[in-house]
């Protein structure tokens, strides 16, 4: 991987640190691109530069009553440990982002029709078993998700583009315009 990318994509992992939760009463600066059959939106200023214009896609995008969410990445950040205690801090801030970009489409986790997750089954960036990171996943899925379930296909990987990944999290949201507004 190229230097330039591989630094913009730990920076991605940082800048969701960063993130806050958005709440309605809290409002924030969303920004749009028109695009066929809906608009790209950007949940934080820094995703238009860092993702969309550099690494050339989109973090969210609606098309009709559909929001497509790319894949979030979750790892440690240097300093940050590898067990299950820090991995369920990690998830936190994943699901803290994914949250963002659902409310800046109009969307939240109930919209939530279809969840894929990639997991590094092997990765020395968690310490702990695969069914130990799965058990994790689904305590922290439940804190952001809650009954009726979405689908979900889990497929362990043995690579994702920033190295110190271990689970990336992708979603699609059913969120009627007239519902979303």
């Amino acid at each position: 991987m190229q230097p330039a990318i591989r630094s913009t994509l730990l920076f991605l992992l940082a800048m969701v640190t960063t993130m806050q939760p958005v709440s309605a009463a809290e409002p924030f600066q969303v920004e749009r691109l028109v695009a066929p059959g809906g608009e790209v939106v950007f949940a934080n200023p820094d995703e238009k530069e860092v993702m969309h214009d550099q690494l050339t896609y989109a973090a969210a995008r609606r098309a009709g009553d559909f929001v497509y969410l790319a894949g979030v990445e979750t790892g440690p950040l240097p300093g940050e440990g590898t067990d299950v205690e820090a991995f369920k801090v990690q998830l936190r801030r994943a699901f803290a982002a994914i949250g963002n970009s659902l409310a800046a489409t109009g969307a939240d986790f109930s919209h939530v029709v279809q969840m894929q997750t990639f997991h590094n089954c092997h990765t020395k960036h968690f310490s702990g078993t695969f069914e130990a990171q799965i058990d994790s996943f689904v305590a922290v899925k439940a804190e952001y998700m809650k009954p009726p379930h979405t689908t979900w296909t889990a497929l362990c990987i043995d690579r994702h583009y920033s190295e110190n990944t271990v689970v990336e999290i992708q979603m699609t949201a059913y969120a009627p315009k007239a519902a979303a507004q």
